[in-house]
């Protein structure tokens, strides 16, 4: 795209070998990555393509320069408050197609937090499976602050954060630290910004260990879970039944048995780095 407001990258997980790791990074550092309206339509066109990559083992979530992204742009909120109700419905429902894309991604996805996560930029990480953060990255959903409210990505945080952790941040619009985020279960990683390589690498080992059908599955079945209440039900025994004798399933327990290691399992190149 000309003067694209993301990038997409697909890097491989070892030179010569079959499989990658789809990187999509926001890249409109001089406004600290804020979200546009041509920012948040590039990045689900791009979470879709990902979706339809048949040998994409994970996604990383990034952003360019000093900080991850300072929430909405502010010509975009100026548009916004011109607009009337079915404009404004319009604009929300352009945000949830993203949401949605990165939320139900069939690939385990990973975001990189630093500097500063603003408003949608917190919805950004939650709608993530796994979240590295930076010592020094600060979150804060200051909706409340303009007179608006986190609509659109507060069914993201509430699978993810603890309930009056959320109360405090979204009610406040105070800054969060990363270890308060790392706390209330918004974070899961917090490390030094010179180990975020090793970081990203060890939590994407981890992920290529496992195998992807299973990994699909697993999303799948906890949308399901969180849906029905965490309630038991027909769909978690019919889950396991279709896992045991899917084409993974019976591959792992093989390979197990046989003391081998699973034809999925994949580990990095010691010397990969974000392009």
């Amino acid at each position: 795209m000309v003067n694209s407001a993301t990038e997409l990258k697909l890097q491989a997980i070892v030179p010569g070998q079959v499989g990658h790791i789809a990187v999509l990074t926001l890249s409109r550092p001089d406004v600290a990555n804020a979200m546009s309206e041509a920012l948040i339509t590039e990045l689900t066109e791009h979470l879709r393509a990902v979706a339809q990559q048949p040998d994409c083992r994970a996604l990383v979530l990034r952003g360019r320069g000093k900080h991850f992204c300072a929430g909405a742009d502010l010509a975009w909120m100026q548009a916004a408050a011109t607009l009337d109700y079915a404009g404004n419905v319009k604009d929300a429902e352009l945000l949830t197609a993203l949401f949605e894309s990165l939320a139900n991604l069939p690939v385990p996805t990973v975001a990189l937090v630093h500097g500063s996560a603003f408003g949608g930029a917190v919805g950004l990480a939650a709608a993530c499976d796994v979240v590295l953060a930076t010592e020094q990255a600060k979150f804060c959903l200051s909706e409340v602050k303009l007179g608006l409210i986190p609509a659109v990505i507060l069914p993201y945080l509430v699978r993810k954060v603890q309930l009056g952790a959320l109360r405090r941040w979204s009610l406040s619009g105070r800054l969060v630290s990363a270890s308060e985020a790392l706390a209330a279960g918004l974070v899961q990683r917090v490390v030094a910004s010179t180990d975020v390589d090793l970081a990203l690498r060890e939590e994407l080992n981890s992920l290529l260990a496992a195998a992807p059908e299973a990994q699909q599955a697993v999303k799948s079945l906890l949308n399901e879970v969180i849906a029905t209440g965490a309630k038991q039900g027909p769909h978690t025994v019919a889950a396991i039944a279709k896992a045991r004798v899917s084409k993974s399933g019976r591959d792992g327990l093989a390979a197990f048995f046989a003391k081998k290691s699973p034809p999925w399992a994949a580990t990095l190149d010691p010397a990969w780095r974000l392009d």
